[in-house]
């Protein structure tokens, strides 16, 4: 782990909750992830799609790590400028160091629009030419750090076969991929991205069905083991110890269902509620029900193998997990299921409508704000590291 531990002094005042970036002496933590991508800390927030937007990234940005906007499907490019813009305007509110010189403030503002980063869903976001065009848009003329990919993470242009890892390079782009499997991770090897992201299935949203996935620290370990480019795991992940177990195996985690419980998360504030009840991972299931639900109502499907999601446990879970795919789309044709579920969509019941969570929502307490959060898990993985440490002394 010693390869891990940072490298200055941290000082933190526990009484200041709303503490300036420019009043924390923080350590510099030394992973392959945080020298490839020039961040503080091994830590992603995910790009959870209606819940990731440009203000929890800017905040997880200014903690130190990598926060990343969720560009989602990708149908509506002004709605993702939309959020960038928000995004630079609150890093753009970050306090620069004391020394003002001219040429260090041209870098410090050079770093903060530098921070930008964008993920999609693969299946949908490319599916068409002109979502071809509209990521090569992105690219060109916002410049982002990093993009990232999932549900697949690469995808190959039908008319000249140029992948999207080739064009986020072509603008300087840095390429994550996100995979639920080993044979995932081969492939991602072979187009040459900067980053994997190992998604366990203990993870929440979307993800491949678990009877193809893997758990995430195993993945994790084993894809580290095959390459040489920063590996970060994902999946029940909400801590910093947590984050001290996964650097134990690779470079760092992306963190999902924590920043969904954050202040600054776009997503349903009803639905966010029930990730802080007195939950533990037991209340977390890997299912396909919510989407062959939700496919019925859905004009953008999820397929096969991605049609899963780790969700809270609820009525509608219960009631058809363990039944046939036959007897819950009989029950679409012939009852009125999903007149009942669009119903529950608009009144946001929880006991009905699908609560994307990892199993990590059991060591959630509150709704706090991202900044806050990331530096906790930064403090807490510390104490970890550190009582490792001395357990070998």
């Amino acid at each position: 782990l010693s390869k891990h531990l940072p490298l200055t002094q941290y000082n933190n005042n526990s009484n200041n909750k709303t503490m300036s970036i420019s009043s924390i002496n923080r350590r510099m933590w030394s992973t392959k992830f945080t020298a490839a991508f020039r961040c503080r800390l091994p830590i992603v927030s995910a790009p959870m799609a209606g819940v990731s937007g440009g203000l929890l990234a800017a905040c997880v940005c200014k903690a130190g790590g990598l926060g990343m906007i969720a560009a989602g499907h990708f149908q509506d490019v002004s709605k993702l400028e939309k959020e960038i813009q928000i995004f630079r305007e609150e890093m753009n509110d970050m306090p620069t160091t004391t020394d003002t010189t001219a040429e260090k403030e041209s870098q410090s503002q050079q770093q903060k629009s530098s921070d930008l980063s964008i993920g999609f869903i693969g299946f949908s976001a490319l599916s068409t030419p002109n979502g071809w065009k509209d990521y090569e848009y992105i690219l060109k003329h916002h410049r982002p750090k990093a993009v990232q990919f999932f549900a697949p993470s690469i995808i190959l242009q039908p008319k000249d076969g140029i992948s999207n890892v080739q064009l986020a390079h072509e603008y300087n782009s840095k390429f994550i991929a996100q995979v639920g499997s080993m044979s995932e991770a081969k492939e991602a090897i072979r187009h040459k991205v900067d980053a994997i992201i190992c998604k366990g299935s203990e993870a929440g949203g979307h993800g491949l069905r678990r009877e193809l996935g893997s758990s995430t620290m195993a993945l994790a370990s084993q894809v580290s083991k095959m390459t040489n480019i920063p590996v970060l795991a994902a999946g029940g992940i909400v801590n910093g110890k947590h984050l001290a177990s996964a650097l134990c195996v690779c470079d760092g985690a992306s963190i999902g269902t924590r920043f969904w419980a954050s202040k600054e998360s776009i997503g349903n504030p009803v639905l966010q509620q029930e990730l802080i009840k007195d939950n533990s991972c037991d209340d977390v299931v890997r299912t396909t029900v919510f989407d062959q639900i939700q496919n019925e109502l859905s004009t953008i499907k999820w397929p096969h193998p991605y049609h899963s999601v780790g969700a809270l446990r609820n009525q509608t879970s219960l009631e058809w997990e363990g039944k046939t795919a036959q007897e819950l789309h009989s029950a679409i044709d012939k009852t009125d299921l999903l007149d009942e579920y669009k119903s529950a969509q608009k009144a946001s019941d929880p006991r009905v409508v699908c609560i994307l969570s990892g199993e990590g929502v059991g060591e959630i307490g509150s709704v706090e704000g991202a900044y806050d959060v990331t530096l906790r898990i930064e403090e807490e993985a510390i104490e970890s590291i550190n009582r490792l440490h001395s357990l070998c002394n």
